[in-house]
């Protein structure tokens, strides 16, 4: 699925290969075996070493939501606090722009 200004375009390609986790992933499209779609902050140094190249970065996958989950049976410590109040203020603001 791509996004194409306000549309989502889903496509069907002819194959498809299912991994089960994030590094198989990214060793597949290291092979060659096809496109995948990864947070870029994990795929840095295979972008930067040309393992990896970007393209269709004209349709970028639509955002996914990031949950936090903590207890609440317990007091939140104050670290934990100010990290929940970042994270919040941070993605509240990229959703934005």
């Amino acid at each position: 699925m791509f996004r194409e200004g306000d549309r989502i375009r889903e496509l069907s390609l002819p194959s498809l290969l299912t991994v089960t986790g994030p590094e198989t992933n990214v060793a597949a499209g290291c092979t060659g075996l096809g496109l995948i779609q990864v947070p870029r902050y994990r795929v840095e140094t295979e972008l930067a070493t040309g393992a990896l190249v970007e393209v269709l970065s004209d349709f970028p996958p639509s955002p996914l939501p990031v949950y936090i989950l903590y207890s609440h049976t317990r007091q939140l410590s104050p670290r934990l606090r100010v990290f929940i109040d970042w994270a919040a203020e941070r993605y509240r603001v990229s959703a934005a722009s």
